[in-house]
């Protein structure tokens, strides 16, 4: 089953909700309850706390604030009177909706009430807040890796070889002089050369193939450069592709003792997002949470 969002908690925070619990405590007995495997169970969103968690943590934060749990002592939660009665009339069907007809999580959400049907907007009903900006964030990404390859796509090969080349400086490597890209020479089928250390005694050579998705990368590609890195008793090499690698190619490489990368073109992209090769940084926003531990005696 897919991951519950934040709203699913709602009728099982109510239903356990007579003693005060931890958040944790609740989780524990809401995975029992709805089976959430273990496998989703582990399933971490980008700041590393489990989604799971995460999403309970906010199903109390919007009980809370429609009234419907309290919070008696540090870190414990339990139901209100209100939560109680909601609890008996509604059972499992607990949502947002539910929580809207509460003038005080009307107001926490920034909701009007008209015609006697609170109106704002939908989003609430599905993601976190942290959610919306992770969606919101992913979308952003998308739009730009596909404008980084539409960019890759209107320059020359040259360019592509020179840009893997940076990319991998801006990762660490290639700190000698002697680091270069060398497609222009014609060098054996070698389109870059990276020294790994300051003196150059450990090389990796590099061959970039800016081909079209769909033109994917197969055994004899890697056969190929393999025998180009034999030629220059070399043990480690980098291919990197626009497009993708396919399964004979992969395996042909568990056969060989020489160390090669294969870099498809979708980690190709998410590389030079996350090493800023190509693009500029434009925002940076912080969010923050409650320090618990702070607001103890």
């Amino acid at each position: 089953m897919a991951i519950p969002t934040y709203q699913d908690y709602y009728p099982y925070i109510l239903m356990y909700g007579d003693e005060p619990k931890s958040s944790d405590e609740y989780l524990s007995l809401i995975c029992d309850k709805m089976k959430i495997s273990e496998h989703d169970q582990q399933v971490r969103n980008s700041s590393g706390e489990p989604t799971v968690r995460n999403r309970l943590r906010w199903s109390i934060h919007y009980l809370r604030h429609a009234k419907m749990m309290e919070k008696p002592t540090r870190g414990k939660y339990v139901i209100t009177k209100r939560g109680d009665e909601i609890r008996k009339k509604h059972g499992l069907d607990v949502d947002n909706e539910t929580l809207k007809k509460f003038e005080e999580f009307r107001e926490f959400k920034g909701l009007k009430k008209t015609n006697n049907k609170p109106s704002g907007s939908d989003s609430i009903d599905k993601f976190t807040p942290e959610e919306n900006i992770e969606n919101g964030f992913d979308a952003i990404h998308k739009e730009l890796k596909l404008e980084l390859k539409n960019q890759i796509f209107d320059l020359s090969p040259y360019f592509f070889e020179k840009l893997v080349l940076d990319l991998l400086k801006k990762m660490g490597y290639g700190s000698f002089h002697g680091t270069r890209v060398t497609s222009k020479s014609n060098d054996g089928g070698i389109d870059g050369i990276v020294y790994q250390d300051a003196l150059g005694l450990e090389i990796i050579y590099i061959q970039a193939k800016r081909y079209q998705q769909g033109n994917n990368i197969g055994r004899v590609d890697l056969q190929k450069f393999n025998g180009s890195l034999n030629g220059r008793k070399a043990s480690k090499g980098i291919f990197v592709t626009c497009s993708d690698f396919t399964k004979d190619a992969i395996d042909y490489l568990n056969t060989i003792p020489q160390n090669i990368v294969c870099v498809n073109g979708e980690k190709l992209l998410s590389l030079l997002l996350e090493h800023e090769v190509g693009v500029e940084l434009r925002e940076i926003y912080k969010t923050y949470k409650i320090d618990e531990d702070y607001f103890s005696e």
